[in-house]
Protein backbone atom coordinates (compact mmCIF):
# COMPACT_ATOMS: atom_id res chain seq x y z
CA UNK A 1 0.00 0.00 0.00
CA UNK A 2 1.49 2.67 -1.69
CA UNK A 3 1.42 6.83 -1.91
CA UNK A 4 3.34 7.75 -5.33
CA UNK A 5 4.21 11.63 -5.85
CA UNK A 6 2.32 12.73 -9.08
CA UNK A 7 5.48 15.51 -10.20
CA UNK A 8 4.59 18.78 -12.04
CA UNK A 9 6.47 22.04 -12.24
CA UNK A 10 9.50 22.39 -9.60
CA UNK A 11 8.90 19.02 -7.86
CA UNK A 12 12.30 17.59 -7.24
CA UNK A 13 13.33 18.37 -4.00
CA UNK A 14 9.90 17.96 -2.66
CA UNK A 15 9.96 13.99 -3.36
CA UNK A 16 13.55 13.97 -1.52
CA UNK A 17 12.26 15.70 1.81
CA UNK A 18 13.11 13.52 4.47
CA UNK A 19 10.06 14.58 5.79
CA UNK A 20 8.03 13.17 3.10
CA UNK A 21 9.71 9.83 2.80
CA UNK A 22 6.10 8.06 3.16
CA UNK A 23 5.54 8.44 -1.05
CA UNK A 24 6.96 5.12 -2.25
CA UNK A 25 7.32 6.47 -5.56
CA UNK A 26 7.43 9.39 -8.08
CA UNK A 27 5.10 9.41 -11.32
CA UNK A 28 7.79 11.31 -13.57
CA UNK A 29 6.06 14.36 -16.27
CA UNK A 30 7.31 14.58 -19.89
CA UNK A 31 5.23 17.42 -20.43
CA UNK A 32 7.08 19.37 -17.59
CA UNK A 33 10.45 18.06 -18.20
CA UNK A 34 11.99 17.66 -21.59
CA UNK A 35 14.27 14.53 -21.82
CA UNK A 36 17.60 15.95 -20.72
CA UNK A 37 15.53 17.31 -17.20
CA UNK A 38 13.87 13.59 -16.82
CA UNK A 39 17.73 12.00 -17.15
CA UNK A 40 19.28 14.62 -14.39
CA UNK A 41 16.14 13.85 -12.29
CA UNK A 42 16.58 10.09 -12.27
CA UNK A 43 20.02 10.48 -11.59
CA UNK A 44 19.37 12.28 -8.32
CA UNK A 45 16.54 10.33 -7.44
CA UNK A 46 18.49 6.98 -7.40
CA UNK A 47 21.87 8.59 -5.94
CA UNK A 48 19.82 10.38 -2.81
CA UNK A 49 17.03 7.86 -2.70
CA UNK A 50 17.77 4.39 -3.79
CA UNK A 51 14.23 2.83 -2.95
CA UNK A 52 12.57 5.25 -4.87
CA UNK A 53 9.96 3.58 -7.20
CA UNK A 54 10.28 5.66 -10.41
CA UNK A 55 7.24 5.70 -12.78
CA UNK A 56 7.39 7.21 -16.45
CA UNK A 57 3.58 8.78 -17.86
CA UNK A 58 4.04 9.38 -21.61
CA UNK A 59 1.10 11.78 -21.15
CA UNK A 60 -0.42 11.44 -24.73
CA UNK A 61 -3.46 12.13 -23.14
CA UNK A 62 -3.11 15.99 -22.10
CA UNK A 63 -4.87 18.59 -24.53
CA UNK A 64 -2.95 20.05 -27.58
CA UNK A 65 -2.76 23.68 -25.43
CA UNK A 66 -1.25 22.32 -22.58
CA UNK A 67 1.57 19.60 -23.85
CA UNK A 68 4.46 21.93 -22.13
CA UNK A 69 7.60 19.81 -22.74
CA UNK A 70 5.93 16.97 -24.40
CA UNK A 71 6.92 18.24 -28.17
CA UNK A 72 10.74 17.62 -27.35
CA UNK A 73 9.94 14.05 -26.92
CA UNK A 74 10.54 11.76 -30.03
CA UNK A 75 7.57 9.70 -29.37
CA UNK A 76 5.02 12.51 -29.96
CA UNK A 77 3.41 11.95 -32.97
CA UNK A 78 2.62 15.00 -35.36
CA UNK A 79 -0.92 14.24 -36.05
CA UNK A 80 -2.15 12.87 -32.75
CA UNK A 81 -4.91 15.24 -32.75
CA UNK A 82 -6.01 15.19 -36.30
CA UNK A 83 -6.40 11.65 -36.85
CA UNK A 84 -7.36 8.63 -34.92
CA UNK A 85 -4.09 6.13 -34.85
CA UNK A 86 -4.49 2.68 -35.96
CA UNK A 87 -3.43 -0.39 -33.59
CA UNK A 88 -0.47 -0.72 -36.10
CA UNK A 89 0.43 3.53 -35.29
CA UNK A 90 -0.06 2.68 -31.77
CA UNK A 91 2.42 0.25 -31.43
CA UNK A 92 5.17 2.45 -33.85
CA UNK A 93 4.28 5.24 -30.86
CA UNK A 94 5.11 2.03 -27.81
CA UNK A 95 8.56 1.51 -29.84
CA UNK A 96 9.27 4.80 -29.94
CA UNK A 97 8.33 5.75 -26.33
CA UNK A 98 10.71 2.18 -25.06
CA UNK A 99 13.35 3.77 -26.91
CA UNK A 100 12.94 7.66 -25.08
CA UNK A 101 13.45 6.02 -21.55
CA UNK A 102 16.08 3.77 -22.37
CA UNK A 103 18.28 6.69 -20.71
CA UNK A 104 17.02 7.23 -17.86
CA UNK A 105 15.77 3.28 -17.05
CA UNK A 106 12.40 3.92 -15.19
CA UNK A 107 11.41 0.82 -12.98
CA UNK A 108 7.47 1.24 -14.81
CA UNK A 109 6.22 2.16 -17.79
CA UNK A 110 2.66 3.32 -18.15
CA UNK A 111 1.62 2.55 -21.71
CA UNK A 112 0.70 5.63 -24.35
CA UNK A 113 -3.13 6.23 -24.40
CA UNK A 114 -4.87 9.34 -25.91
CA UNK A 115 -7.94 11.15 -24.37
CA UNK A 116 -10.68 9.46 -26.60
CA UNK A 117 -14.19 11.50 -28.58
CA UNK A 118 -16.02 9.23 -26.46
CA UNK A 119 -15.17 6.19 -23.65
CA UNK A 120 -16.31 3.35 -26.01
CA UNK A 121 -15.59 -0.14 -26.02
CA UNK A 122 -13.47 0.20 -28.85
CA UNK A 123 -11.17 2.77 -27.12
CA UNK A 124 -10.96 0.09 -24.55
CA UNK A 125 -10.06 -2.23 -26.40
CA UNK A 126 -7.91 -0.38 -28.20
CA UNK A 127 -5.97 0.52 -24.96
CA UNK A 128 -5.58 -2.36 -23.85
CA UNK A 129 -3.88 -3.66 -26.66
CA UNK A 130 -1.68 -1.16 -27.05
CA UNK A 131 -0.54 -1.73 -23.35
CA UNK A 132 -0.29 -6.04 -24.33
CA UNK A 133 2.12 -5.14 -27.23
CA UNK A 134 3.97 -3.06 -24.77
CA UNK A 135 4.31 -5.97 -21.74
CA UNK A 136 5.18 -8.37 -24.52
CA UNK A 137 8.05 -5.57 -26.14
CA UNK A 138 9.48 -5.41 -22.07
CA UNK A 139 9.24 -9.00 -21.80
CA UNK A 140 11.47 -9.96 -18.70
CA UNK A 141 13.20 -6.81 -18.44
CA UNK A 142 13.73 -5.10 -15.31
CA UNK A 143 11.02 -2.64 -16.37
CA UNK A 144 7.55 -3.74 -15.70
CA UNK A 145 4.59 -2.48 -18.16
CA UNK A 146 1.51 -0.98 -16.68
CA UNK A 147 -1.93 0.17 -18.29
CA UNK A 148 -2.67 3.25 -18.24
CA UNK A 149 -6.77 2.71 -18.19
CA UNK A 150 -8.05 6.40 -18.73
CA UNK A 151 -11.53 5.80 -17.75
CA UNK A 152 -14.65 8.36 -18.38
CA UNK A 153 -15.90 9.47 -14.60
CA UNK A 154 -19.17 9.93 -15.24
CA UNK A 155 -19.66 7.18 -17.71
CA UNK A 156 -19.04 4.51 -14.78
CA UNK A 157 -22.61 5.36 -13.08
CA UNK A 158 -24.36 4.49 -16.19
CA UNK A 159 -26.36 1.23 -16.49
CA UNK A 160 -23.31 -0.71 -14.36
CA UNK A 161 -20.84 0.54 -17.26
CA UNK A 162 -18.10 -0.19 -14.57
CA UNK A 163 -19.07 -3.78 -15.40
CA UNK A 164 -18.21 -3.55 -19.50
CA UNK A 165 -15.13 -1.50 -18.58
CA UNK A 166 -13.77 -3.72 -16.16
CA UNK A 167 -14.18 -6.82 -18.51
CA UNK A 168 -12.37 -5.01 -21.43
CA UNK A 169 -9.88 -3.87 -19.06
CA UNK A 170 -9.52 -7.72 -17.50
CA UNK A 171 -7.80 -8.58 -21.14
CA UNK A 172 -4.75 -6.62 -20.11
CA UNK A 173 -2.25 -9.58 -19.54
CA UNK A 174 -0.37 -7.79 -17.42
CA UNK A 175 -0.05 -7.00 -13.54
CA UNK A 176 0.12 -3.12 -13.12
CA UNK A 177 -2.68 -0.96 -13.76
CA UNK A 178 -2.56 3.05 -13.48
CA UNK A 179 -6.08 4.34 -13.18
CA UNK A 180 -6.78 8.08 -14.82
CA UNK A 181 -10.44 9.01 -14.04
CA UNK A 182 -11.26 11.97 -16.11
CA UNK A 183 -14.45 14.01 -16.01
CA UNK A 184 -14.99 17.80 -16.37
CA UNK A 185 -15.28 18.81 -12.38
CA UNK A 186 -13.85 21.73 -11.63
CA UNK A 187 -10.52 21.09 -9.90
CA UNK A 188 -10.74 22.41 -5.86
CA UNK A 189 -14.40 21.57 -5.72
CA UNK A 190 -15.17 18.01 -4.35
CA UNK A 191 -16.59 14.76 -6.59
CA UNK A 192 -20.63 14.61 -5.13
CA UNK A 193 -22.25 12.59 -8.31
CA UNK A 194 -22.70 9.25 -5.99
CA UNK A 195 -23.16 7.07 -9.29
CA UNK A 196 -20.13 7.93 -11.03
CA UNK A 197 -17.98 7.20 -7.91
CA UNK A 198 -19.63 4.02 -6.93
CA UNK A 199 -18.81 3.07 -10.67
CA UNK A 200 -15.65 3.72 -9.72
CA UNK A 201 -14.76 1.94 -6.42
CA UNK A 202 -16.53 -0.97 -8.04
CA UNK A 203 -14.33 -0.73 -10.75
CA UNK A 204 -11.63 -0.58 -8.75
CA UNK A 205 -12.75 -3.48 -6.59
CA UNK A 206 -13.02 -5.83 -9.74
CA UNK A 207 -9.90 -5.19 -11.03
CA UNK A 208 -7.73 -5.95 -7.61
CA UNK A 209 -9.73 -8.99 -7.22
CA UNK A 210 -8.86 -10.20 -10.73
CA UNK A 211 -5.46 -9.64 -9.39
CA UNK A 212 -4.37 -6.42 -10.61
CA UNK A 213 -2.27 -3.69 -8.54
CA UNK A 214 -4.13 -0.62 -9.30
CA UNK A 215 -2.26 3.14 -8.93
CA UNK A 216 -5.32 5.53 -8.80
CA UNK A 217 -3.62 8.64 -10.67
CA UNK A 218 -4.28 12.34 -9.96
CA UNK A 219 -6.34 11.78 -6.82
CA UNK A 220 -6.97 14.46 -3.61
CA UNK A 221 -8.84 13.76 -0.63
CA UNK A 222 -11.31 11.33 -2.28
CA UNK A 223 -8.63 8.98 -1.94
CA UNK A 224 -10.50 8.04 1.05
CA UNK A 225 -12.83 6.19 -1.70
CA UNK A 226 -10.32 4.49 -3.77
CA UNK A 227 -8.59 3.06 -0.59
CA UNK A 228 -11.98 1.64 0.63
CA UNK A 229 -12.03 -0.15 -2.72
CA UNK A 230 -9.48 -1.93 -2.69
CA UNK A 231 -6.76 0.25 -4.06
CA UNK A 232 -3.11 -0.47 -3.43
CA UNK A 233 -1.64 2.71 -4.61
CA UNK A 234 -2.76 6.64 -4.88
CA UNK A 235 -0.73 9.80 -6.21
CA UNK A 236 -1.01 13.34 -5.76
CA UNK A 237 0.59 16.21 -6.41
CA UNK A 238 1.18 19.77 -5.30
CA UNK A 239 -0.65 21.77 -7.35
CA UNK A 240 -4.66 21.29 -7.57
CA UNK A 241 -4.31 20.26 -11.00
CA UNK A 242 -2.22 17.47 -9.96
CA UNK A 243 -4.88 16.27 -8.13
CA UNK A 244 -7.32 16.06 -10.61
CA UNK A 245 -7.41 15.10 -13.99
CA UNK A 246 -10.57 16.89 -15.39
CA UNK A 247 -10.82 19.38 -18.04
CA UNK A 248 -11.56 22.02 -16.10
CA UNK A 249 -8.49 22.20 -14.85
CA UNK A 250 -7.57 24.22 -17.74
CA UNK A 251 -10.15 26.75 -16.85
CA UNK A 252 -8.60 26.78 -13.66
CA UNK A 253 -5.17 27.46 -14.58
CA UNK A 254 -6.64 30.61 -16.94
CA UNK A 255 -8.22 31.84 -13.95
CA UNK A 256 -4.80 31.47 -11.84
CA UNK A 257 -7.22 29.81 -9.16
CA UNK A 258 -5.49 26.78 -8.63
CA UNK A 259 -1.71 27.70 -8.59
CA UNK A 260 -1.16 31.15 -6.32
CA UNK A 261 -3.82 30.73 -3.21
CA UNK A 262 -2.36 28.39 0.29
CA UNK A 263 -5.13 26.11 1.78
CA UNK A 264 -5.18 24.43 5.03
CA UNK A 265 -6.15 20.99 4.63
CA UNK A 266 -8.56 19.53 7.23
CA UNK A 267 -8.68 15.78 7.85
CA UNK A 268 -11.43 16.82 10.78
CA UNK A 269 -13.58 18.00 8.11
CA UNK A 270 -11.92 16.53 4.59
CA UNK A 271 -11.89 20.08 3.23
CA UNK A 272 -9.69 22.53 2.37
CA UNK A 273 -9.66 25.71 4.14
CA UNK A 274 -8.56 29.34 2.95
CA UNK A 275 -6.55 31.50 5.47
CA UNK A 276 -9.71 33.29 6.91
CA UNK A 277 -11.39 29.84 7.45
CA UNK A 278 -9.01 28.57 9.57
CA UNK A 279 -8.95 31.47 11.78
CA UNK A 280 -12.41 31.41 12.44
CA UNK A 281 -12.31 27.59 12.69
CA UNK A 282 -9.91 27.34 15.14
CA UNK A 283 -10.98 30.34 17.39
CA UNK A 284 -14.85 29.13 17.68
CA UNK A 285 -12.97 27.28 18.77
CA UNK A 286 -13.24 23.62 17.38
CA UNK A 287 -11.00 21.01 17.64
CA UNK A 288 -8.35 20.58 14.60
CA UNK A 289 -7.56 16.62 13.70
CA UNK A 290 -4.85 14.86 15.73
CA UNK A 291 -3.09 13.96 12.95
CA UNK A 292 -1.37 17.59 12.76
CA UNK A 293 0.45 16.93 15.53
CA UNK A 294 2.95 14.98 13.60
CA UNK A 295 2.49 16.75 10.83
CA UNK A 296 5.48 19.42 10.47
CA UNK A 297 4.03 21.22 8.22
CA UNK A 298 0.57 22.04 9.65
CA UNK A 299 3.01 22.71 12.94
CA UNK A 300 5.24 25.20 10.84
CA UNK A 301 1.37 27.01 9.27
CA UNK A 302 0.52 27.26 12.79
CA UNK A 303 3.20 29.44 13.76
CA UNK A 304 2.87 31.50 10.66
CA UNK A 305 -0.61 32.16 11.17
CA UNK A 306 0.09 34.60 13.98
CA UNK A 307 2.91 36.43 11.46
CA UNK A 308 2.04 35.05 8.00
CA UNK A 309 4.66 34.84 4.79
CA UNK A 310 1.97 34.01 2.48
CA UNK A 311 5.15 32.82 -0.12
CA UNK A 312 6.37 30.52 2.14
CA UNK A 313 3.05 29.75 3.80
CA UNK A 314 2.11 28.37 0.02
CA UNK A 315 5.10 26.04 -0.33
CA UNK A 316 4.08 24.77 3.14
CA UNK A 317 0.23 23.82 2.48
CA UNK A 318 1.64 22.42 -0.74
CA UNK A 319 3.60 19.60 1.79
CA UNK A 320 1.34 19.61 4.54
CA UNK A 321 -1.73 18.35 2.56
CA UNK A 322 0.83 15.52 0.70
CA UNK A 323 1.91 14.84 4.42
CA UNK A 324 -1.22 13.99 5.21
CA UNK A 325 -2.11 12.07 1.92
CA UNK A 326 1.19 9.80 2.48
CA UNK A 327 0.32 9.02 5.95
CA UNK A 328 -3.31 8.39 5.78
CA UNK A 329 -2.57 5.85 2.97
CA UNK A 330 0.13 4.34 5.18
CA UNK A 331 -2.50 4.28 8.48
CA UNK A 332 -5.74 3.24 6.39
CA UNK A 333 -4.89 0.48 3.53
CA UNK A 334 -7.34 -0.73 2.22
CA UNK A 335 -9.35 -0.77 5.52
CA UNK A 336 -12.92 0.02 4.66
CA UNK A 337 -14.09 0.13 8.29
CA UNK A 338 -11.30 3.31 8.62
CA UNK A 339 -12.41 4.95 5.86
CA UNK A 340 -16.09 4.63 7.62
CA UNK A 341 -14.56 5.88 10.53
CA UNK A 342 -13.36 8.60 9.01
CA UNK A 343 -16.27 9.77 7.02
CA UNK A 344 -18.47 9.31 10.38
CA UNK A 345 -16.17 11.73 12.20
CA UNK A 346 -16.12 14.12 9.12
CA UNK A 347 -19.72 13.92 9.02
CA UNK A 348 -20.08 15.03 12.63
CA UNK A 349 -17.62 18.01 12.68
CA UNK A 350 -19.66 19.54 9.57
CA UNK A 351 -22.87 19.24 12.21
CA UNK A 352 -21.10 21.09 14.39
CA UNK A 353 -19.99 23.62 12.41
CA UNK A 354 -23.32 24.06 10.80
CA UNK A 355 -24.86 24.30 14.40
CA UNK A 356 -22.66 27.07 15.30
CA UNK A 357 -23.45 28.80 11.37
CA UNK A 358 -20.03 29.25 10.44
CA UNK A 359 -19.60 29.46 6.62
CA UNK A 360 -16.18 29.08 4.63
CA UNK A 361 -14.82 31.65 2.33
CA UNK A 362 -15.65 29.29 -0.85
CA UNK A 363 -19.11 29.12 -1.39
CA UNK A 364 -18.86 25.22 -2.10
CA UNK A 365 -17.26 24.53 1.01
CA UNK A 366 -20.13 22.97 2.73
CA UNK A 367 -19.31 19.36 3.60
CA UNK A 368 -22.19 18.51 1.33
CA UNK A 369 -19.51 15.71 -0.66
CA UNK A 370 -19.14 13.61 3.12
CA UNK A 371 -22.98 12.66 2.44
CA UNK A 372 -21.99 11.47 -0.91
CA UNK A 373 -18.69 9.81 0.00
CA UNK A 374 -20.87 7.98 3.10
CA UNK A 375 -23.41 6.49 0.56
CA UNK A 376 -21.12 5.59 -2.13
CA UNK A 377 -19.31 3.22 1.35
CA UNK A 378 -22.66 1.78 2.30
CA UNK A 379 -23.30 0.83 -1.31
CA UNK A 380 -19.82 -1.11 -1.61
CA UNK A 381 -20.62 -2.38 1.75
CA UNK A 382 -24.40 -3.60 1.13
CA UNK A 383 -24.70 -4.61 -2.05
CA UNK A 384 -22.04 -7.25 -4.72
CA UNK A 385 -21.03 -5.74 -7.86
Amino acid sequence: MSAYHQMGHDSESMILEPELNRFKGAILSPVNYNPGNTIDQCKRFRKERGDLDIVFDPQLYFPVSERGKLPKWSYLPKDLDTTDPSVSTWQKIVDQVLIAVRDFSPNGICSPAAMPRTFSDEYYDTIVTVANYMAEKLGVAGCRPILTALVGLTDLGRNQRYLSVASILGKYRGRGVYLVLADDHPPRIERTDTGALEGATRLIRLLVRAGYEVTVGFTSSEMVLWKAAGAQNVASGKFFNLRRFTMGRWDEDAKKGGKSMWYWFEPSLLAFLREADINRFVNEPFPISESHRENPYSQGMLKKLKDPEQERMLADSWRQFLYWFAQYDANVGTDISKVTRTLEEAASMWKQVQAKKLKFEEEKNTGEWIYSWDIVINELTRRAD
